[in-house]
């Protein structure tokens, strides 16, 4: 029930009282374990194990960015990483909706799934879903669905790829609406400013952060699993080099093939990513792929 990227680390920080353990788990139940002293960060030199896949339990990472260009044209890429083994890797596929024999959408998921992980609608909007607090606690989000009639975040996301056909509708239709768990939506338009990171709680959007051209790297967003405005775990900091791989490639060089290379980097990309996608709503490019041993 609600599944989105809820493989989550079991060793935790390296260090007590990190800030972005206690920022997202003030008791530190679940964010610290102290004999994850052994374990230690893992720095560049993790590349050199990339050919060979982990397939331990992984800390749930998810990575979404939007990012406008110069000329005000948005791309959206991201990497799914819930460790998925083989067999299931093996099932993921890309979908079309269509309406009146004419496709509306377009997304991926899993044969049999009824959700889907990221969508685009051509000349429209693009839209993934990133965990946030761990994805909920199953008999949590059993109650939520059976006392709310709640749904999944990806059966949202699919319901808002073949009910909207731009930006603005689908934001506000993916911040409202009662879910069974928490989640993140990063969601790409085909205008200037039209990039956002939807912070969701189970009623409603707790934050929508946009493009903001009036700031430094106002050009992009990039999500992981922890809130902007707070700090993240020091096991688990994706996001400081995610931002600087971006900064250092620069607005001037967003593109398909950048874009993608930044999603290759470690740690953005590390031994649990299974899928890749990039996409670009104002053409219908949609690039996906599956990653395998």
């Amino acid at each position: 029930i609600g599944i989105n990227c809820s493989n989550w680390n079991s060793t935790g920080p390296t260090h007590k009282d990190d800030p972005g353990c206690t920022a997202v788990d003030p008791s530190q139940k679940w964010c610290y374990c102290k004999d994850a002293a052994a374990v230690g960060a893992i720095g560049q030199d993790g590349m050199l194990q990339f050919h060979r896949r982990s397939h331990t339990d992984g800390p749930g990472l998810c990575t979404s960015v939007v990012a406008q260009t110069p000329a005000g044209t948005i791309f959206h890429g991201r990497n799914l990483d819930w460790n998925l083994p083989p067999p299931m890797r093996a099932l993921v596929a890309d979908v079309e909706y269509t309406r009146a024999n004419q496709t509306i959408a377009k997304g991926t998921g899993a044969v049999g799934f009824v959700g889907v992980f990221n969508g685009m609608v051509q000349g429209g909007f693009s839209a993934s879903i990133n965990a946030r607090g761990k994805g909920g606690k199953l008999l949590t989000n059993v109650l939520q669905a059976l006392l709310h009639k709640s749904t999944t975040p990806c059966m949202h996301l699919r319901s808002v790829l073949t009910s909207q056909t731009a930006f603005e509708p689908a934001v506000a239709a993916l911040s409202s609406g009662e879910q069974v768990d928490e989640n993140y939506f990063i969601v790409a338009g085909v205008g200037p400013g039209e990039g956002a990171v939807i912070a969701r709680d189970r009623k409603a959007a707790a934050d929508t952060w946009r493009l903001n051209s009036s700031e430094p790297n106002g050009w992009f967003r990039l999500q992981t699993n922890y809130d902007h405005w707070n700090p993240v775990p020091t096991s688990d900091d994706r996001r400081t080099p995610g931002v600087t791989n971006m900064e250092a490639m620069g607005q001037d060089h967003i593109a398909e093939g950048p874009l993608l290379q930044i999603l290759e980097k470690f740690p953005t990309f590390n031994p649990h990513t299974d899928y890749t996608g990039v996409f670009h709503p104002a053409d219908g490019s949609y690039t996906s792929m599956v990653w395998s041993d």
